[in-house]
């Protein structure tokens, strides 16, 4: 993976990293800092430790301005950017060090779009997933929008098939929260949970212990290979597909919004932009008015 691979790279190249990263990893999981968060911190600050070859508190803040300069002209992602500032300002305030970023750089909004599957898209992966493993992966992200660390760390005692909800623990947010799976992932959960009967963790890659944060993206990777999608998609583009496919199904969306764990309506509604809402069988747009098609 990219990220690992960095990450790799400061260890062997910048003196005294490899401690200091794996100090900064543990504290971060101290404070219960998702699995994403993690990552995503250590991969930014090792790219700005590979940058100057030195430790953060090594680098001036003068030098830090010209790196976020730099990301800029790039046109880097307000998300690349949020995580560059970010990952900083954590690591000296877990080491106690006073940080030297006098002030946030300028973060670009970001106004894309999500990507999302469509229905045909969403069939064709699952049929493109032979384990029954990597079926109930991939096809549990859809089913419920459960975030990528959520579904790692979800245990046996979690899932309730009598009442079809799933309770998520210590959330985004360190909020818990249930979600409902449907009729047809139960069948396919019971299927896998009898031919591969984990112990603890619903993944495992050996008992009780969790598959390792790679494993879902290699997965899906993998299967979208099999197919002739050709959208960039990575697996939180499964919970964009849920949400977006919940409203063009007619769901109310405070219902969608408590079971993705947004504490906003707002984030919900973003989905709005997206979701095709219209209900007949066959949409007519403006040219279809002027040029009836017989």
């Amino acid at each position: 993976m990219k990220q690992q691979s960095s990450i790799d790279s400061a260890k062997e190249r910048v003196p005294s990293f490899s401690a200091r990263y794996e100090l900064f990893v543990k504290r971060l999981e101290n404070e219960s800092a998702s699995l994403s968060t993690i990552s995503n911190y250590g991969y930014n600050l090792a790219l700005i430790c590979l940058a100057h070859g030195r430790l953060p508190e090594e680098i001036t803040s003068e030098e830090y301005a010209e790196y976020y300069n730099v990301l800029l002209k790039k046109k880097s992602s307000g998300s690349h950017m949020k995580h560059a500032v970010y990952a900083v300002r954590k690591y000296f305030k877990l080491f106690g060090l006073p940080c030297p970023l006098a002030a946030n750089p300028s973060i670009p909004a970001t106004k894309s779009l999500p990507v999302v599957l469509s229905q045909r898209e969403i069939a064709e992966l699952l049929r493109a997933l032979p384990d029954i493993k990597e079926k109930a992966l991939i096809g549990l992200g859809y089913d419920t929008g459960m975030r990528k660390s959520e579904l790692l760390s979800l245990c046996l005692c979690d899932l309730d098939f009598d009442r079809g909800v799933i309770h998520i623990r210590d959330g985004k947010g360190h909020k818990d929260r249930y979600v409902p799976f449907s009729v047809n992932m139960r069948k396919v959960m019971l299927v896998y949970l009898k031919a591969y009967r984990p112990v603890e963790y619903v993944f495992e890659r050996e008992k009780r212990k969790p598959m390792g944060e790679s494993w879902p993206s290699k997965v899906l990777s993998s299967a979208i290979e099999r197919t002739g999608i050709v959208k960039h998609v990575n697996c939180h583009v499964l919970r964009h597909t849920y949400a977006t496919h919940m409203l063009e199904f007619g769901m109310d969306i405070r219902h969608i919004q408590k079971w993705l764990g947004h504490k906003r309506l707002q984030t919900t509604a973003g989905y709005l932009n997206i979701a095709e809402t219209h209900y007949d069988t066959r949409w007519v747009g403006p040219t279809d008015l002027i040029f009836p098609v017989k």
